[in-house]
């Protein structure tokens, strides 16, 4: 598995972009990814979204509500 922690911070919004791409790949090829990120555009790229609020699990979000949210 990778773990990362804000891979894409301080990252111009092109670099974020390439960086969640080479993440994806990684997945594609059959590694877990656990990552912390508070972009909800590119969380929008994540299979599954777990939301944590004051240290609890408040939410969790497959792809297709996910869409759903981002869209509006």
């Amino acid at each position: 598995f990778l773990l990362a922690d804000e891979p894409t911070g301080n990252l111009d919004s092109q670099m974020a972009l390439s960086v969640m791409q080479l993440i994806k790949q990684i997945n594609d090829q059959g590694t877990t990814i656990i990552m912390v990120i508070h972009d909800p555009a590119l969380a929008g790229m994540a299979s599954r979204n777990i939301h944590i609020r004051d240290g609890q699990v408040s939410d969790v979000e497959h792809d297709t509500q996910l869409v759903a949210a981002i869209a509006g």
